[in-house]
């Protein structure tokens, strides 16, 4: 016991330091080498800062980022996971290092979940610890942490692992094991929504592929729908609000299209070349070009880990008809490369395998350390890593920071290719105006054109005629007050905010209550003869309080039940102890 609590603190010592040296070369710099996604998320973590200095746990409307406007954006993009990042920026005071210790935070995770379901996998300390070093320091994870900043979606890498393991066990090894693919599909929905859309299609693939290997079908086919069910209650709080803001408005969903498709060439060069961009990386190209020599000696998993790799791989290029697609639903993917995911976890899987097998070799004929072998892996991947960051603060570094706050005529982003720099002291530039993709994610359908213009730049219309409102507007957690003084009482005025399912308006010295909507889905007030303000806030309806309810009720039994198998099994240790 002793001896595996001290080898459990030393890996979460190596861990955290592998952690803080991935994070090292950009944090120093003390800027963030931004794009159009962080700004995004900026956004999303600003109203989440905001909300937490008020004392509020939950955004729905966005009234202080999102260009003020009253933006349902939490009820579509996952959030939860997000916190770690607030939190930071509460301690700190400073988003540049609430940002990287995230980050950190993030990597560590990584690492330790990976170890975990490789280490549950194999029964392998070694193999755990090699497989946990390659997927955290993959090419694809570094492209979307540092040189994309796709936060969501790196998050949701963290958990890919916990999922196959889930379903592997779920459907091929010990199926009382379910609540692993459960809580693994939980906290990867909990991150992004299309990786787990993606992973879910993965899995059921494999599932279609294997159905013959699967013993006791129906016992396993209960085990699935208990994990499903589990995992619907421990998504409540999310998943319920966006089922009800998905029927109960009109609204147009993020954009669609298949870019960035790249011919097989380009890959193999990219990833030859260690570029940090939309590709596998240099040892998982290899691992697909030489990886063929090990199949023999591999077992049915291994196997299929190295072609379900290498189709995905293929998949991102353009050997693949995407063109065939793209008024399909597929066009919701955006960007097939992002099955670089999928394919960088199952090469992960098989270059474990390899190595393992190449350390056990050197051991045994050449007398070679296991440590020594280890650490020649190591210092190989950092290599590459280092290697993959400096390549990204190279072609970004002498971007301008983002010292002016961006306008309509003037979107300074997009000037720079949509990438900016950003200190603790231009930060706050980006919460201004905000213009790029995903700015006008999930708005209603009739808010297009100048009227979405008008909107995001707060111009009311009053009797047909635009006026300014930028400076009649004061935020504060899932409200907004308008002024409206100076106008004539009884005056119709379309408010520049949008409306979402179970938004309330208070005019004047009235109450809450449904509110007017204009045509095109903003607000409608009419001046009321004292007190003119019109305050807009969003009230939880049953659902939205039920659902937290559902989902903090069975986090809490599913917590209670694993302390009470973790003592239960501790008891048995011990008194088997006794017994010897």
């Amino acid at each position: 016991m002793k001896k595996r609590v001290y080898y459990l603190s030393l890996l979460t010592i190596v861990f955290l330091m592998a952690s803080i040296a991935y994070v090292w070369a950009f944090a120093k710099l003390h800027i963030v080498l931004g794009s159009g996604d962080l700004m995004f998320h900026a956004n999303r973590m600003e109203e989440m800062y905001r909300d937490l200095q008020h004392g509020v746990f939950i955004p729905r409307i966005s009234t202080y980022s999102f260009n003020q406007v009253g933006s349902g954006i939490n009820f579509f993009y996952p959030w939860l996971l997000l916190y770690p990042f607030v939190l930071f920026r509460l301690i700190t005071h400073n988003p540049i290092s609430a940002f990287y210790l995230g980050i950190i935070l993030e990597t560590f995770a990584t690492l330790s979940i990976a170890y975990y379901s490789m280490h549950k996998y194999s029964k392998s300390k070694k193999r755990a610890v090699i497989f946990s070093f390659l997927y955290t320091f993959a090419t694809y994870r570094l492209y979307l942490v540092f040189n994309q900043n796709v936060l969501a979606e790196s998050i949701g890498y963290i958990f890919i692992p916990l999922v196959l393991l889930g379903f592997y066990e779920t459907f091929f090894r010990n199926k009382q094991q379910w609540p692993l693919l459960a809580i693994g599909m939980s906290l990867l929905l909990y991150s992004h929504m299309l990786t787990t859309a993606l992973v879910a299609l993965f899995l059921l693939i494999t599932l279609i592929i294997f159905w013959r290997n699967v013993n006791g079908i129906v016992q396993r086919m209960w085990a699935a729908i208990k994990a499903v069910g589990l995992s619907v209650l421990l998504t409540a709080f999310y998943l319920f609000p966006f089922i009800e803001q998905t029927l109960g408005n009109h609204l147009r969903a993020s954009w669609k299209g298949l870019l960035f498709i790249k011919q097989p060439s380009e890959v193999i060069q990219l990833s030859l070349d260690n570029s940090p961009s939309q590709v596998v990386g240099f040892l998982l190209i290899l691992v697909l070009i030489f990886g063929f020599i090990y199949l023999r000696k591999s077992p049915i998993v291994e196997k299929y880990s190295y072609f379900a790799g290498l189709i995905l791989t293929l998949l991102t290029t353009q050997l693949f008809p995407w063109g065939a697609f793209l008024h399909t639903p597929i066009a919701n993917l955006q960007f097939p490369y992002r099955l670089n995911g999928l394919a960088t976890v199952m090469l992960c899987v098989y270059l474990s395998f390899i190595i393992q097998n190449i350390v056990d070799n050197l051991k045994s004929h050449y007398k070679l350390p296991v440590g020594l072998s280890l650490l020649i892996l190591f210092v190989l991947t950092f290599g590459l890593t280092l290697t993959g960051e400096k390549q990204i603060i190279s072609q970004r570094i002498n971007i301008p920071l983002l010292t002016a706050r961006p306008t309509v005529k003037h979107y300074y982003p997009a000037e720079n290719s949509a990438s900016y720099n950003l200190s603790k002291e231009t930060w706050h530039n980006m919460f201004y105006y905000y213009g790029h993709n995903g700015a006008f994610d999930y708005f209603p359908v009739t808010v297009k054109g100048q009227i979405n213009t008008a909107v995001v730049t707060h111009y009311a219309y009053v009797g047909g005629k635009k006026i300014p409102f930028d400076n009649r507007l004061k935020s504060a957690p899932n409200r907004l007050t308008f002024e409206l003084s100076g106008f004539k009482a009884g005056s119709i005025i379309n408010l520049p905010v949008l409306y979402y399912k179970n938004d309330l308006i208070k005019v004047g010295n009235g109450k809450f209550k449904q509110p007017l909507i204009s045509k095109v889905n903003t607000l409608q007030v009419r001046v009321p003869k004292n007190n003119k303000q019109a305050v807009v806030k969003y009230q939880d309806s049953i659902l939205d309080t039920v659902s937290i309810i559902l989902s903090i009720g069975t986090w809490l039994i599913v917590v209670i039940k694993y302390i009470k198998s973790v003592l239960v099994r501790g008891n048995k240790c011990e008194t088997v102890s006794k017994t010897n």
